[in-house]
């Protein structure tokens, strides 16, 4: 940890040392200080609409079931029955009650206890200390976060300047369309460097996305909690006028052009393996024309992500040899990448304090 300088300035700043991106025991302390205590976007608004609506899934390790209550609030529980721990939900779908498949135990869709069978002569048997565990929950624009630190301070305001600028551009109107999903052989913080380089390797690795953007117009605005890049476009179908992207601490990015909204999750699943969730939504969805400018888009947005995917395994290759151990930031326009690396820095010295 303290080989990296938090406190000098981008132009005299050396990056992170190559064993942030391969060493075992700071990607368990990541774990630990960054994915456990900060929010993670983990279901759709639109997905939980119904009461009994539910989406159960583990994160970093973690069993979590998210479920509409008979109140229309979504909330967030550990997917484990109280009993003997057994995995209550899987998959996603509707119920009326949290059932579990080993001894029958059953919640309520708030989380109370409802049944416990044939524990009659149990002693103090407190119900209400038996129901599910709850963890924090807010949704913001058409996402459910959720987070497993009970004292994490809440996600909206903090987000509050990049709503602003969201609302400009009538995201609330766009609709989900479909999901892909990618793995790839490089640590999460590979992947996030590279969408946080300000445009910086678009010319070399997205010629055909370079030629589109007015690189000369890229600009980053770094915030407490986020990052925002913005460039001008040259007038297309699919990119509009203008193209966002934001970024989310620890790896959420938001991707806003044209008509389209994409979103990428970063789930880090091993110290060199990592899992990417892309959801996409269009200002239109339905009829022949819609469904063919969502497929010429997806297809675009997938060739984009394969030239990230091959360059970030690359950079994973070389950040593994003996012939790297670190570099340095090019401050016109790495500062998103920099700001990163600095409030992981902080967090992860917390978590060592």
């Amino acid at each position: 940890m303290s080989s990296f300088d938090a406190a000098a300035p981008i132009e005299s700043a050396a990056t992170p040392p190559s064993s942030w991106y391969t060493d075992e025991d700071l990607f368990s302390l990541e774990r630990e200080s960054v994915f456990a205590k900060t929010w993670q976007p983990v279901a759709r608004v639109d997905a939980l609409r119904a009461p009994g609506d539910f989406l159960a899934g583990r994160w970093f390790g973690e069993p979590i079931v998210v479920v509409c209550g008979r109140d229309g609030i979504p909330r967030a529980f550990y997917n484990v029955c109280r009993h003997h721990g057994a995995e209550i939900l899987t998959g996603a779908g509707r119920v009326d009650e949290l059932r579990c498949p080993y001894h029958g135990w059953s919640y309520d869709l708030d989380g109370r206890l409802r049944k416990a069978p044939r524990t009659a002569g149990i002693r103090d048997f407190d119900r209400e200390r038996m129901s599910l565990r709850s963890l924090q929950l807010e949704t913001w624009g058409p996402f459910v976060f959720v987070c497993t630190d009970a004292a994490a301070v809440p996600l909206a305001p903090r987000l509050a300047p990049l709503e602003s600028r969201l609302e400009r551009s009538r995201w609330r109107d766009l609709r989900f369309a479909t999901r892909r999903t990618y793995e790839m052989a490089c640590n999460w913080k590979v992947f996030v460097d590279n969408y946080l380089d300000g445009g910086y390797h678009v010319p070399s690795v997205h010629p055909e996305l370079g030629s589109d953007l007015d690189l000369a117009t890229y600009a980053t605005e770094t915030f407490e909690h986020f990052s925002l890049q913005s460039a001008r476009a040259r007038e297309s179908e699919r990119l509009g006028g203008e193209v966002l992207y934001a970024w989310l601490y620890p790896g959420f990015m938001l991707n806003r052009y044209g008509p389209v909204l994409d979103t990428h999750w970063v789930v880090p699943l091993a110290v060199d393996r990592t899992r990417v969730v892309c959801d996409f939504y269009f200002l239109e969805t339905e009829g022949p024309e819609a469904e063919r400018f969502i497929e010429r888009s997806i297809r675009a947005s997938d060739a984009i992500q394969r030239e990230d995917i091959a360059i970030s395994e690359s950079v994973q290759r070389g950040l593994s040899s003996g012939g790297y151990d670190r570099g340095r930031y090019a401050p016109r326009v790495e500062t998103a990448m920099h700001h990163f690396h600095r409030r992981l820095y902080a967090d992860l010295r917390a978590g060592l304090d």
